[in-house]
């Protein structure tokens, strides 16, 4: 029997994560480039496994302008779980940062991709979809540098009324309710989505730390640095907006894309099939959970963190195309009061970086 992949030639590999690859494949009859994200079944534990599957069938049923296009899926063999998405030409913005070399990007562009970003995450929890690991590497562009957001490793959908209780995602993004094992919902993602709009803003993750208690600690007091001076008070009210502490006083996305600054792009970039407005996913919490929310201001002080291994691909090495610029960052734009004293060699290191998909050792002892 003729295999899905007869379909396919491979090109060559542009990421690998601990559990398979990321394969830059061209489709033989279409004559069109994908990738190919083929994730190992075997030797795996029965979790990971199941998220495995979990991604192909959330994946298959998503379809937005600012999405990764998702072309096909299939289990190979039993032993692989071949995802086929769309190629994006620009790379991810974690690369298109680095080429950039400190200058900062137009806000008129940040302005853009901020939109589409939340039209994006605005269509995933109209449909109670959860994304759970929003970062700047699984943010991708299209060769004319429009967004696609990608990666639905570690996404859950939830009920209007539900909540999410595993320790899943990427230290740097993850919100301090997260972090305080509490029950978390929609407003955990616009936390995520703060971080990258920081992270594209001011060229350097919204949390930095020596090691994950010192990050965590920072997170827990929301201690960012200053945004860029060339960037306009209303952009730096926006993001500074989603990192609020308390989930509650963070807007979700439909309420970001009704703010007048915002307007001009929303009307541009919209799609036509506008997805509900309402900000129905974040309904309010009933009291048994309000009762254990409410602990968080004790559990939050004391949190610390280890990491665990990946759960998923982390699709790298893609050419970006970078912008011209004459917005230089400046040690006065990058730190903050408590930060000064922080060494670059000491920003995040990888493992704060990765994505993790059990529940750290911490919360086990408590």
């Amino acid at each position: 029997m003729e295999s899905r992949m007869d379909q396919y030639e491979i090109m060559e590999q542009i990421g690998r994560g601990a559990f398979g690859a990321a394969i830059l494949v061209h489709h033989k009859s279409e004559r069109k480039k994908y990738v190919l994200k083929k994730i190992r079944l075997a030797r795996q534990t029965e979790r990971c496994r199941r998220s495995a599957h979990q991604e192909m069938a959330l994946i298959a049923r998503i379809q937005h302008p600012y999405i990764v296009e998702f072309k096909e899926a299939w289990v190979e063999k039993g032993c692989y779980v071949c995802i086929v998405t769309g190629y994006c030409e620009g790379g991810d913005m974690a690369e298109l940062m680095k080429k950039m070399n400190g200058a900062y990007f137009p806000e008129e562009k940040l302005c853009k991709w901020f939109t589409q970003l939340l039209l994006a995450v605005e269509y995933l929890h109209s449909n109670f979809v959860l994304h759970r690991d929003l970062k700047c590497s699984n943010i991708f562009l299209t060769k004319d540098q429009d967004i696609r957001l990608g990666d639905f490793g570690l996404a859950k959908t939830l009920k209007a009324d539900d909540l999410a209780s595993s320790v899943v995602g990427t230290p740097n993004y993850m919100c301090p309710e997260l972090l305080a094992d509490i029950p978390y919902g929609f407003k955990s993602d616009i936390w995520s989505l703060g971080c990258c709009m920081y992270e594209m803003s001011a060229h350097r993750p919204a949390f930095k730390a020596f090691d994950m208690a010192g990050l965590i600690s920072k997170i827990n007091r929301s201690s960012i640095g200053p945004l860029p001076s060339c960037y306009s008070p209303s952009l730096k009210t926006l993001i500074k907006g989603m990192l609020r502490k308390n989930p509650e006083h963070r807007p979700c996305a439909s309420e970001i894309l009704k703010h007048p600054y915002l307007q001009p792009y929303v009307d541009q970039y919209r799609p036509s099939f506008n997805p509900p407005t309402a900000c129905s996913p974040e309904k309010p919490i009933s009291t048994g959970r309000d009762a254990r929310k409410n602990m968080a201001e004790s559990q939050i002080s004391n949190s610390s963190s280890s990491d665990k291994e990946s759960l998923h691909l982390s699709e790298k090495n893609i050419p970006a195309m970078a912008f011209n610029c004459d917005n230089k960052a400046t040690d006065t734009d990058l730190a903050s009061a408590d930060d000064e004293v922080v060494s670059e060699q000491y920003l995040l290191s990888d493992e704060q970086h990765a994505p993790i998909c059990a529940l750290p050792e911490w919360m086990n002892k408590r």
